[in-house]
């Protein structure tokens, strides 16, 4: 297993500073100030798929809190370690439950005082185990908070009710793994906040399920870093990613029903696809109008369909046309 040693050094003379944040080592470059993050990290056994979503303020924290793969997924806050998510993979690979990882690494990791480490794994035979562990020395107003299939952690937030309400969020969503974790943020930030302002996002899902894994395992890829409409931004981006990417989920079908058919005209009469009446109704006219931009646009093709004799589209699809340029996804148009 790789060293935690390496990369480790950052907070090597942890101090608390006047906000109580831990400061960082003479020299060293990082800025305590910024620190402070709000995550939900889950695994769907049906979908086969893992995944992390969180937001936070300073521009990053793609590359700096979400690791895993479509059998684990790992969130690491505070002062995050590269070390730390890979030893908690490493660990479960070698049949270490979540939990018995995330505790293992909090022992032989000198900094553990100022981590926020969650895991989740999803076994071959489709059980799944959750592991969590807050240092001491973490940002004022942390919470966590652990369920069968997922953990909800933050710290440096404006109340610790953030992650109760983020974690009944996420029971309580529709959809696919990836539409449950944004509406999972989505219900933490009607409760509360990071400190810092929320500024940088970052949804990402790894699955081996999904008809899109035979390209790319990376079932929901969005970004967003330092706009003051983050989580709005990430909406936007892990359902254009989502919709243009990955193969339809039936658990992503919504009704077309009088203001979506209008919703979805609206978007492909702008676009140019269709030219009929932009109403709450739908015809062969704008199915055909909808074929076109499938072709034009999605690496899988999304028609309605009809469930139980009520006709149904992609929920992903219909976000992205909501909020699309029309101009970037005209072909050949500037």
């Amino acid at each position: 297993m790789k060293s935690l040693e390496r990369g480790l050094l950052v907070v090597a003379s942890l101090l608390a500073s006047t906000q109580t944040f831990a400061a960082p080592p003479a020299g060293a470059t990082v800025n305590p100030r910024v620190l402070g993050t709000r995550a939900i990290v889950a695994c769907d056994a049906v979908e086969k798929s893992c995944g992390v979503a969180s937001i936070s303020f300073p521009a990053g924290i793609s590359g700096l809190v979400p690791y895993g793969r479509p059998d684990v997924a790992v969130a690491t806050m505070f002062y995050p370690s590269v070390d730390d998510a890979e030893a908690v993979i490493a660990r479960t690979d070698a049949g270490d439950t979540a939990q018995t990882a995330v505790d293992y690494v909090f022992t032989v990791d000198p900094y553990a005082d100022y981590r926020q480490l969650a895991a989740v794994k999803l076994n071959p035979n489709g059980t799944i185990t959750v592991g969590q562990r807050t240092g001491a020395e973490n940002a004022p107003e942390r919470c966590a908070v652990k369920g069968a299939t997922f953990v909800v952690q933050a710290n440096n937030q404006t109340t610790p009710l953030i992650c109760g309400a983020m974690a009944t969020g996420f029971l309580n969503a529709k959809g696919s793994l990836p539409q449950r974790l944004l509406a999972s943020l989505k219900a933490g930030a009607l409760v509360g906040r990071d400190r810092n302002g929320e500024r940088s996002g970052v949804i990402r899902v790894w699955t081996s399920e999904n008809e899109s894994t035979f390209y790319t395992k990376v079932l929901a890829d969005a970004v967003v870093h330092s706009s003051r409409t983050a989580l709005k931004d990430l909406d936007v981006e892990m359902n254009r990613y989502q919709a243009g990417i990955a193969a339809p989920y039936a658990s992503d079908l919504i009704p077309l029903d009088a203001a979506t058919a209008k919703t979805v005209k609206t978007a492909l009469n702008k676009i140019g696809h269709y030219n009929g009446v932009v109403d709450g109704t739908w015809n062969d006219a704008a199915e055909q109008a909808l074929s076109d931009f499938n072709w034009s646009n999605l690496f899988f093709l999304k028609p309605t369909v009809v469930v139980g004799g009520q006709r149904k589209i992609d929920g992903p699809l219909v976000n992205f046309l909501r909020d699309a340029d029309p101009k970037a996804l005209m072909v050949g148009g500037e």
